[in-house]
């Protein structure tokens, strides 16, 4: 048997084993096992997992399921949890745990503070009202009927969602949300960064993670979306479509007007990791001309078929032209409003790529580069529409959502 606590022990290549107490005070519960592995690799991991409960200010309150004992599957708020380290350290590839909960409710009363009510400043006349908010929640979850709005659903790997969106920049912004799902639905298509340990890819817990090449070895995932680094100023960006990971699609972040690929990732820090939304934050050094330091922002939302980016600069010297591009090879694309996009589908669909900025199109290789100056930033979306997608899966509404972006935090309390 096995407990999942938040998202420690939910991957089915890494379970948490069925705790050996489970003690009841009021509303609190303090519970300890055993956490065991078959890997080095994937008992640090585990380990990992079960400390970043504590003190996580992405999710303070976690959904519980213990195949041990249905009865307490619900909703608790994480006052503890430690992973003490034995005299034999990890050798003998098993630690102790304990975590210390207290239950919010079997169905608690979901709310998604939903912030945005302006269109990024753009060069393209793209105003407010032409933007397609949206927000998505697991298909299983209920009262969350947003009136105004149309529904449609769109199927990760782990879950299918429910998408409500309009076309006239209303309704959905700024705003609270409320909804509500069963513990065992909550995760259905939610965003998560995720870390390898030689055979699986495995969900991180909270903002602390260990010792991680900033390259390789993670990797962010919302179900529909998948991203990780390629090579120096590389991204690869993977789409599930029709069931499966079918669609890889690398870009390359560049500097001048050559253009040339964008140094080394150097750091790797995680900024939010919640259901909702993840963001990672990569540190790198400009390879090419003056050194300076420079971050790349990734953020997904949860339901999103696109990745976000910013590349901001810090002081250095004057204009700089940056870009994302198709790898090397390049990819034909076409101009549109906002960006650029395949100029003919691929076997699933196309590419697309956008920014606020006034840009420079390069349709051979296909993409665009923008002047920046020193201490500013450069924002982008690569995203993929299926052929024959429909609002507001097609290339336009995800732009157009791209423009009218949502901020969203969730909070529980009792009904």
């Amino acid at each position: 048997m096995t407990i999942q606590i938040g998202r420690a022990g939910r991957d089915s290549a890494l379970t948490l084993r069925s705790p050996r107490s489970w003690s009841v005070n009021g509303p609190e519960v303090d519970l300890g096992g055993a956490l065991t592995a078959d890997t080095y690799a994937g008992l640090v991991l585990l380990r990992a997992q079960v400390a970043g409960l504590a003190d996580n200010p992405d999710e303070p309150i976690v959904p519980v399921n213990w195949t041990g004992d249905a009865s307490v599957d619900g909703y608790y708020e994480v006052l503890d949890a430690a992973v003490p380290m034995p005299p034999r350290g990890l050798a003998a590839l098993r630690l102790e745990y304990r975590v210390r909960l207290r239950r919010v409710a079997v169905y608690p009363d979901i709310n998604s503070l939903l912030i945005g009510n302006a269109v990024r400043t753009n060069s393209h006349s793209i105003a407010k009202g032409t933007t397609v908010p949206w927000w998505a929640t697991p298909a299983d979850a209920t009262m969350d009927l947003i009136s105004g709005a149309t529904a449609t659903t769109r199927t990760a790997d782990t879950g299918t969602l429910r998408i409500q969106y309009t076309t006239d920049g209303t309704v959905l912004y700024n705003r609270t949300a409320r909804w509500q799902a069963a513990a065992s639905d909550y995760y259905d298509g939610a965003c998560r960064v995720e870390l390898f340990d030689g055979t699986n890819y495995l969900a991180a817990v909270g903002r602390r993670i260990p010792n991680t090449h900033p390259r390789y070895g993670w990797r962010m995932t919302n179900g529909l979306v998948r991203v990780s680094i390629a090579g120096d100023g590389l991204i690869t960006v993977e789409h599930y479509v029709s069931g499966s990971w079918s669609v890889s699609k690398t870009y390359k972040l560049t500097a001048g007007t050559g253009p040339t690929t964008l140094g080394g990732f150097k750091t790797v820090t995680v900024l939010r990791n919640s259901a909702e939304v993840v963001t990672v934050r990569l540190g790198l050094e400009q390879a090419t001309g003056t050194e300076y330091q420079m971050s790349l922002d990734l953020t997904l939302r949860r339901g999103a078929l696109w990745v976000e980016g910013v590349v901001a600069r810090d002081p250095g010297p004057g204009t700089v032209e940056l870009g994302i591009y198709r790898s090397s090879t390049g990819e034909a694309a076409a101009a549109f409003t906002g960006g650029v996009r395949a100029d003919a589908p691929d076997a699933a669909g196309y590419y697309w790529l956008a920014t606020s900025k006034t840009k420079t199109n390069d349709l051979t290789q296909g993409g665009f580069r923008a002047s920046t100056v020193a201490g500013s930033t450069f924002d982008f979306a690569a995203g993929f529409s299926p052929t024959g997608a429909s609002t507001p899966g097609t290339v336009t509404s995800q732009v157009y959502s791209y423009f009218g972006p949502i901020d969203e935090s969730v909070g529980f309390a009792s009904r």
